[in-house]
């Protein structure tokens, strides 16, 4: 299977997300009744859920990501000193086709429209509860990996399971609904189709995963009305890594007889991924609010909830997989800033999940 087919046939769904976005900002809310086990509160901050300084938390969640693309990678702790010709000139191709002003469709989904009424119900508090369920409902595949989230450590609330979409509405309520139908939705993106490096789709969801559920929280804490832009950034935010894994392997497979250069991968994702996501974001034409929150100048809060979230749900991981300790961790969310009882109130929310 090739990239552009992956590519088109997801493309409506993650753009369906990104274009809720802009409609969801711009939509005045009420205060929504919190539905994932820890109370909300207000935007004024307060003992133990005030807005932290993103900047900390941002230096501390790259690494940790460099930490977890060299796992997924099979990458040394330190990269070689120097690459050898024939990689640097891998290099400059896969930079020269991320680059152009044009994008490239093989890469770049176009942003087409799907389900606007299933998500726009989804926003809507007059929608009832029954009508939702019929529409989720109407796709099997959607409503089978709604229920799974529902029941999964991530979002379960409630000792019985969740066995209909009747139900999830019922025991998460609509604000908690919403994240899940985001994550059911994107997750087929990121399904390996390449035989290089399967583990970094898989392991780049698990964090994805983990960390918009943190986002999510953590802006349930702060700034209530952000619940839902905060895991869309989580999620926006994640779709350059992946574009920058396809199209370096579409640079190696220019080169059949040399190996792919795990080094490479890491660096490449490191370097290029955040702007990958810039750039889909804005020809999606998503929210000026949410690409603000992307490239540093938007408001402190959002910006927060996404690198609070990155953090968390890479430290997770990492913790799960052994490569760091829990003392490690521990050490790392201080050195950000993240302490007191609401970090580890998220952190058990999000830890719960194995993977």
């Amino acid at each position: 299977m090739t990239t552009a087919t992956v590519w088109r046939g997801t493309g409506i769904l993650i753009a369906s997300l990104l274009a809720l976005a802009g409609w969801i900002v711009f939509r005045r809310r009420g205060p929504s009744a919190p539905s994932n086990g820890i109370v909300s509160r207000p935007r004024t901050a307060s003992a133990g859920s005030a807005v932290v300084a993103s900047a900390p938390v941002e230096t501390a969640g790259r690494l940790a990501a460099q930490r977890l693309w060299r796992l997924a990678f099979g990458a040394p702790a330190e990269a070689p000193p120097f690459l050898a010709r024939a990689h640097q000139r891998v290099r400059d191709l896969i930079c020269a086709v991320l680059q152009v002003d044009a994008l490239d469709p093989n890469y770049f989904p176009r942003r087409p429209t799907l389900m606007p009424q299933l998500l726009q119900a989804v926003n809507d508090p007059n929608a009832a509860s029954e009508k939702l369920s019929r529409m989720i409902a109407h796709d099997p595949v959607l409503a089978g990996d709604v229920l799974r989230l529902a029941n999964s450590s991530l979002y379960r609330i409630a000792p019985a399971p969740i066995e209909t979409i009747q139900r999830a509405i019922v025991v998460c309520g609509v604000d908690a609904l919403r994240a899940i139908l985001a994550t059911a939705i994107l997750q087929p993106v990121f399904r390996a189709s390449r035989s290089n490096f399967p583990r970094l789709p898989r392991m780049l969801w698990e964090r994805t995963e983990r960390a918009a559920r943190a986002a999510e929280l953590y802006a349930a804490k702060t700034q209530p009305r952000d619940r839902f832009e905060a895991q869309l950034l989580v999620l926006l935010s994640s779709l350059g890594p992946l574009v920058v894994y396809s199209a370096a392997l579409d640079g190696y497979s220019r080169a059949p007889r040399l190996t792919p250069n795990p080094s490479l991968f890491v660096e490449l994702i490191d370097t290029l991924g955040l702007q990958m996501s810039q750039r889909i974001a804005r020809d999606w034409e998503t929210s000026p609010r949410l690409l603000a929150a992307l490239d540093a100048s938007g408001e402190e809060g959002l910006r927060s909830a996404l690198h609070v979230g990155e953090l968390l749900g890479t430290l997770s991981l990492l913790e799960s997989q052994t490569v760091i300790s829990r003392d490690e961790r521990l050490e790392i969310l201080k050195g950000a800033g993240l302490t007191g009882s609401w970090v580890e109130e998220i952190w058990i929310r999000i830890a719960a999940s194995t993977y």
